[in-house]
């Protein structure tokens, strides 16, 4: 257990850097307008379920260099790298072609114009972002594939750290800068993943790996592509149905639509350490040999429950106040209708955490161990067949913003229950 939560802890600031790199987005452009902060939501998530396609697939070249460093093959590690980046060079135009399909994807729901407009400029920034991103997970697999996740968890606060400072400059204007509002946000965030790809390129041409190198050769494609795809139309499937889950919340009243913003900040603050300790597992079970990898389950299940409770314990304390402090001043009726929805909400983050912890660890270990098809099946189940369904009937009967939230608790507490039984009862796959 110590040794995963060593080998998490860098990712784990990382993913903090992250979470509190949206919250400190969120809450500028909260005080830039309100609809800056209604649109935030929608227009990233579906740049982010767009941008989950190369991310989550050219990604997982990490766990593959991982694998073959781990057995020896370093030439091989190397290979599967150089293919990444091949790849990744050939998906720029998939993000171009994504504009005017994302713009007509973010006209199907109902939102005001000056929403929509909001929604589709923060939506064209924040490709440019995804790509940026992309490119960080390739370069940053090199290293985490070989254990170094302290230099990539440093790098990637890093460019964090760069946009949590210019961010309010990009937003509000500040020191010359024109004020660009939510498409400065994106600016900024784009910016900040610029910052560790140049980082992680310079360390790479400045200390490579020793060993003889091999050439690219279609099998290198071959496996990148064919455990890569499944593991990022998984991606797009569960931020694709994120993504409508925040569009049809925009369509509800905007003090409760604050409430959800500031609900999925602080979820996000929580989710960086089951996502640090997702990815050091990852890593794990894919640098273990094949028959002590089922054994890494239990310790990495026991620190989602450390963390868990964690949470809870502070949600327990402060949760309204922590939500409180995105709710508009000087408005009653906008503050009460904030104040009780976050007071349902508070609740249900609380259950939440467990189930989206566990199927975060669980995912992790089922493609650490090259079964990334096996995770697309389960997320396709219980996302597409069962969340989406459920979710649309919800809709229907227009209960609410908290009632929204508690289809996909029950989503994420079938999926950590399936994923469980997959994973304790699964053999290892052949390679």
């Amino acid at each position: 257990m110590l040794s995963i939560q060593r080998l998490a802890l860098p990712l784990t600031f990382a993913q903090l850097a992250f979470a509190a790199n949206t919250f400190v987005t969120n809450y500028f452009l909260s005080r830039s307008s309100t609809t800056a902060l209604h649109a935030s939501l929608p227009g990233s998530m579906l740049a982010v379920a767009v941008s989950s396609l190369a991310i989550s697939a050219l990604g997982y070249s990490g766990t593959v260099f991982a694998d073959r460093h781990g057995s020896g093959d370093s030439p091989g590690a190397i290979a599967a790298f150089r293919s990444a980046l091949v790849l990744a060079a050939l998906s720029v135009p998939y993000f171009i072609l994504a504009v005017p399909a994302g713009h007509a994807i973010l006209g199907v729901f109902n939102t005001s114009p000056e929403v929509l407009a909001a929604e589709s400029a923060y939506y064209d920034v924040l490709l440019a972002n995804g790509y940026f991103t992309m490119l960080a997970a390739v370069l940053g697999g090199y290293f985490t594939g070989q254990g170094k996740t302290r230099f990539v968890g440093a790098v990637t606060v890093l460019g964090f750290i760069v946009n949590m400072a210019i961010a309010p400059i990009f937003i509000n204007g500040l020191y010359g800068v024109p004020t660009s509002g939510i498409k400065g946000a994106g600016w900024s965030a784009t910016i900040s993943h610029i910052v560790p790809c140049v980082i992680l390129a310079v360390a790479i041409r400045l200390r490579p790996l020793k060993c003889s190198a091999r050439r690219i050769c279609r099998a290198d494609f071959r496996t990148l592509l064919s455990l890569g795809i499944p593991n990022g139309v998984r991606a797009v499937i569960d931020i694709g149905g994120f993504f409508v889950f925040a569009a049809v919340l925009a369509e509800c009243e905007g003090a409760a639509v604050a409430a959800s913003t500031a609900a999925f900040a602080v979820n996000g603050i929580y989710q960086a350490l089951p996502q640090g300790l997702a990815q050091a597992l990852e890593i794990v079970t894919a640098r273990a040999a094949k028959e002590n990898r089922r054994a890494l389950i239990t310790p990495a299940l026991g620190l989602v429950a450390i963390h868990s409770l964690a949470f809870i314990a502070v949600l327990a304390v402060a949760g309204s106040e922590i939500l409180g402090a995105f709710a508009s001043k000087g408005d009653t009726a906008f503050a009460e209708s904030f104040a009780e929805t976050a007071k349902a909400l508070v609740f249900i983050l609380c259950a939440k955490a467990v189930f989206e912890s566990a199927v975060q660890v669980l995912q992790a270990h089922l493609r650490g161990r090259g079964e990334t098809a096996a995770v697309f099946r389960i997320q396709f189940a219980t996302s597409l067949l069962f969340w989406i369904p459920l979710f649309l009937a919800v809709r229907a009967c227009s209960p609410g913003i908290p009632a929204y939230w508690l289809t996909m608790l029950a989503s994420s507490a079938l999926a950590s229950v399936v994923l469980y039984f997959r994973t304790t009862a699964a053999r290892e796959p052949r390679q």
